[in-house]
């Protein structure tokens, strides 16, 4: 009876052993930070300034010092700074009255720590101070990079995507 109770505790030890070392727990953390990341970057007219500044640190620690960001279908292609972030925000705040990003299909393409390579399709809705609306599907690529301990955005790039 005892012998049963130490084989069953040995059995499930063994099995919560293999199931720890199977999981990509960095894959996991650049999952979490890139969706986390999207839903920094969804806002709504109705949300206090404080909130948007927030939101606004929040984003500005989840990007590398210096951020390169290429989305032809918004017109971007620049190098950011994370010192410029709240200044970025802030214009596409008053640019833009709603905005909501929706990852799917996200894929960890490769992971060489400390960098890491993902695949995402972006749903961005989007309504402007003009009461239009600037809808897409952006097929992104994105690296980043393992900084003490967190891993950051170090460029953004919008692939093309051949319709059939």
């Amino acid at each position: 009876m005892v012998t049963k109770k130490y084989l069953t505790v040995v059995l499930i030890l063994v099995a919560t052993g293999v199931i720890l070392l199977s999981v990509d727990w960095e894959a996991r953390a650049v999952k979490k930070q890139l969706r986390s990341l999207a839903k920094e970057m969804t806002w709504t007219p109705n949300e206090n300034e404080l909130e948007f500044a927030l939101r606004i640190r929040h984003v500005q620690e989840k990007i590398a010092q210096t951020c390169q960001v290429d989305i032809p279908s918004y017109n971007v292609s620049q190098t950011v700074l994370q010192k410029d972030i709240p200044a970025c925000l802030s214009i596409a705040g008053s640019y833009y009255r709603n905005l909501s990003i929706g990852l799917k299909d996200l894929k960890i393409e490769s992971i060489q720590v400390p960098r890491a390579h993902a695949v995402v399709t972006a749903y961005v809705k989007a309504t402007d101070a003009y009461n239009q609306r600037n809808d897409h599907a952006l097929a992104l690529e994105i690296n980043l990079q393992k900084i003490e301990k967190k891993w950051l955005v170090t460029d953004a790039k919008e692939m093309q995507v051949l319709e059939k």
